[in-house]
């Protein structure tokens, strides 16, 4: 291989590749055989969203919401694919489990301490303690989908804030719509009733956080 191929050219400042990450990820997952392999792709799709979240590109607040819409976008994509990939992995992981209790087999849980690696202990449980002991080690994996959630639902609360900051006026109205000061049309007023079904921000927020709830009830 030569070397020209080895380096990649150096991004541009004002340019990500968020995109394509999801992009990448959201193949990974959706082509992913069933296993338990493929909680390492879920993680990596989680902290893939966490990246999104703080990314100064695709989600730079100087630019109006039109353009940072993409990275909501984004973000829902790639959660709809996480979520709904957590979701199969435990009605396979309960398949699974039932398997081995209607074949009358167990698993081998390994526990190797510190670096102690000669020093591994191997205790043998039944299909429905596998089960069991998977889901309760996803609450982590929970917890964290719903922490992500929040800063996800509070950051598009700040976001739809800016400018919004005296609204409404009073006459119960938009400030910066009243006063014609420059409007992007995905810039309604968070004060405002129908704010949060036609903002395509908050309904992408509103159905991330269903389905991280869905995820976390599942685990529960």
């Amino acid at each position: 291989m030569s070397l020209a191929t080895c380096i990649s050219p150096p991004l541009s400042p004002q340019s990500c590749q968020c995109d394509e990450e999801v992009s990448d990820s959201v193949r990974a997952l959706s082509r992913a055989t069933m296993s338990h392999s493929i909680i390492q792709r879920l993680r990596h799709g989680v902290s893939l969203t966490e990246q999104l979240l703080t990314c100064p590109i695709c989600y730079d607040t100087s630019k109006p919401p039109r353009i940072t819409v993409q990275n909501v976008l984004l973000i829902g994509r790639l959660m709809f694919e996480v979520t709904a990939s957590y979701q199969k992995y435990l009605k396979w992981l309960k398949k699974y489990a039932d398997e081995l209790d209607e074949k009358n087999r167990s698993e081998t849980i390994y526990l190797i301490p510190g670096l102690e690696i000669g020093s591994e202990l191997g205790f043998k449980i039944s299909g429905a303690k596998v089960y069991e002991f998977i889901k309760h080690g996803l609450k982590a994996d929970a917890d964290r989908l719903d922490s992500i959630g929040k800063q996800f639902a509070q950051r598009q609360k700040n976001r739809h804030m800016v400018g919004h900051e005296t609204c409404p006026d009073s006459e119960g109205r938009c400030r910066r719509e009243e006063y014609g000061l420059d409007h992007d049309p995905l810039d309604l007023c968070p004060h405002n009733a129908s704010a949060r079904r036609l903002t395509p921000c908050f309904r992408i927020v509103d159905e991330v956080q269903s389905m991280i709830e869905q995820v976390i009830e599942a685990v529960s």
